[in-house]
Parts: structure tokens; sequence; C-alpha cells
């Protein structure tokens, strides 16, 4: 896969590490380092005492579970710390959802660059990530979603019974070869 930036490349790079709803938050060396992660990423103060138990948690149990709430926190390998977001975090960065008239499919548009411009897609139907042109309707796939992360897509877009934002004819200008 080539490399590619901005959000499109932190899209499919996540994707084919643990799926779009993790973050890799870091690795440790020594507990104290672990204990830094824990604190960072939890969702709430901790004090010292809390901080140690759920250190001790964390290293017997391999994760830690925020109360069943929206994330969870696992280790994975040696010393590599994770966060798993459980709600529909993964669409946050998506701004518009985009009706493909002519392929009548859906694309989740958002912003590739951080600009106020939707420059970047996710195809909903071939799985695809890429660079959208939003001012002829271009769309340009750049890589796979793993099936997975797509699945999971899909569902919430059907859960959500989300609102077209915009319609029109999207012209596709490759296809990537699988």
């Amino acid at each position: 896969m080539q490399k590619v930036n901005g959000e499109i490349g932190v899209i499919l790079e996540k994707s084919w590490d643990m799926g779009i709803l993790w973050n890799k938050v870091g690795s440790y060396e020594t507990i104290a380092e672990l204990s830094q992660l824990i604190e960072e990423w939890y969702p709430w103060s901790v004090d010292e005492a809390e901080l140690k138990e759920l250190t001790e948690e964390f290293l017997e149990n391999q994760y830690i579970d925020v109360d069943g709430e929206e994330i969870e926190i696992q280790r994975v390998g040696e010393n590599q710390v994770y966060v798993k977001y459980r709600d529909y975090s993964a669409i946050d960065e998506c701004d518009c959802l985009i009706y493909d008239k002519s392929k009548k499919n859906y694309l989740l548009g958002f912003s590739n660059t951080g600009w106020a411009r939707i420059d970047g897609a996710i195809d909903l139907e071939t799985g695809t990530v890429g660079y959208y042109n939003s001012i002829e309707d271009i769309y340009t796939p750049v890589g796979y979603l793993q099936d997975d992360d797509l699945d999971m897509l899909n569902g919430i877009i059907q859960s959500l019974d989300l609102s077209i934002d915009y319609e029109c004819s999207v012209k596709r200008e490759k296809e990537l070869v699988a």
C-alpha cells in the first residue's frame, strides 16, 4: 500500500492495524511509563491509588474496561497500548453523507487536509478510501478498508438512518486493483 498523507492515510493505517475504532497510544518499557499512558488516556482524573489499581488491573487482564462505557484500554503484543472507542466515533470525522445517483451508493465525505471542505471520502460500496473533488464530484480511491471496518461503517449508517447531505453523480477517476 502506498503512503498517503492526511486523514485518508490515518484511516487506512488504522484500518490495516487494529481497525478504525482503535487508536495506538504508545509503547511502554516500565510500569511507570505504562501508568503514564493509562493516566493520559483514562477518561476521568484518578488519584495515585486509583492509578496504581488501574495499572495492576491492566497488567493482570491486559485491558481496562471503562465501566462498560465508551472506551476500552488494551494491551497488544508485548508492550503496545491501544484505546478502542465503542461508540460511533468512527464517523465523527465524516462531515457529509454523499449519495451517488449513478451508482446508487453512498460515500462518507470528510476533510482530508483539515480545511473546511470535503476532499476525502469512503466509498461504502467498494470499501475504498480516497480523494474527493467536491467541485467536479470526482472520487479517486487510494486504498481499501478492512472488511470489518467496512461492515461496521455500513451498520452505523443503516442504524442511524442518516439524512443525505449531497446528491450527485460521482465520477470515478480510476479503480483500485485488488
